[in-house]
């Protein structure tokens, strides 16, 4: 009995207790200070945690974003520069070109003597690289075979195959090709044949010249006009060598071209001449034949 009394009195204490305290906070005349202390001291590391885990969560969608919004804008300025290098390269490409139709046009307003059709070279010979050339003129154009062809350099070789939208160029680099020409200074002009050189595919000879003839290094070389298909005084090139051959008595002379075959992108075609061309064209001096060379074989042939 004394057992049960004594639960009875706890269990009303504590009844009586609840009701006190839900009371009062009812009324807001007491706070449970030490309570809030020990529950927001029991729960500060989680929200610790919580907060660091949001905040990663937050910076990592803000990193990946901006990560993002680089890659494009890098995409972007990738895309932008290559439109700019383009243009560049398009614009280089056109004033190369223009300078190149100047040259031209300067060289036929200096030969008004000649009338001219200009042509790009569109193909080589990869069997002959420096014999042959490919030109986009032909029979519809006005050429015909043993047309002189030209570059703002100088000589650049003849037409030896016409079709009707295109034709075939024999450069004076061809060992096939024949030159009649003359050495343009005035105490000398000698005359020799100029021809292509198989051991030396760049470096045409002036050849039949007599070993004791007045040549020598930095003589300019123009046409002779002998042969009839090239006209007298187009520039061939510049003597870098004089050579004694062996056992006779000639020599010959080792030419740097005037044309720099490499790079050769527009020619000109002499389709018609209304006049003979002056003694030397463009740059050569008049004066008077002193020795006449054997005659050229046909370019060609």
């Amino acid at each position: 009995m004394r057992f049960i009394h004594k639960k009875a009195v706890i269990l009303i204490v504590a009844v009586l207790t609840v009701f006190l305290l839900a009371s009062t906070v009812a009324k807001g005349k007491y706070q449970f200070v030490f309570t809030e202390q020990v529950v927001a001291t029991l729960l500060f590391p989680v929200e610790y945690v919580l907060g660091k885990i949001g905040y990663s969560i937050r910076h990592t969608g803000s990193f990946t974003s901006q990560i993002m919004t680089v890659y494009r804008d890098n995409q972007t300025l990738k895309t932008e520069n290559e439109e700019l290098r383009q243009n560049n390269n398009n614009t280089t490409e056109i004033v190369a070109e223009n300078a190149r139709l100047r040259a031209m046009l300067d060289y036929k307003k200096a030969a008004q003597q000649f009338d001219f059709v200009a042509a790009q070279v569109i193909a080589r010979d990869p069997g002959t690289w420096t014999n042959i050339i490919m030109i986009n003129r032909g029979a519809a154009d006005g050429l015909t075979k043993d047309m002189t062809v030209v570059a703002t350099q100088g000589l650049v070789g003849s037409v030896v195959s016409v079709y009707n939208n295109s034709a075939k160029v024999q450069l004076i680099l061809d060992p096939r090709s024949a030159v009649g020409c003359l050495v343009q200074r005035p105490e000398s002009r000698v005359a020799g044949i100029v021809e292509g050189s198989a051991a030396s595919p760049q470096a045409p000879h002036m050849v039949n010249i007599a070993r004791d003839a007045d040549i020598i290094k930095s003589d300019k070389i123009i046409t002779s006009g002998f042969g009839g298909i090239y006209p007298k005084g187009l520039l061939v090139g510049e003597v870098v060598d004089v050579v004694n051959e062996e056992g006779g008595l000639l020599k010959y002379a080792v030419l740097k071209s005037a044309v720099d075959f490499d790079r050769l992108e527009e020619v000109l075609v002499i389709v018609r001449s209304r006049e003979t061309l002056p003694e030397a064209f463009p740059q050569a001096t008049p004066g008077k034949t002193t020795q006449q060379p054997a005659k050229p074989k046909e370019v060609g042939r």
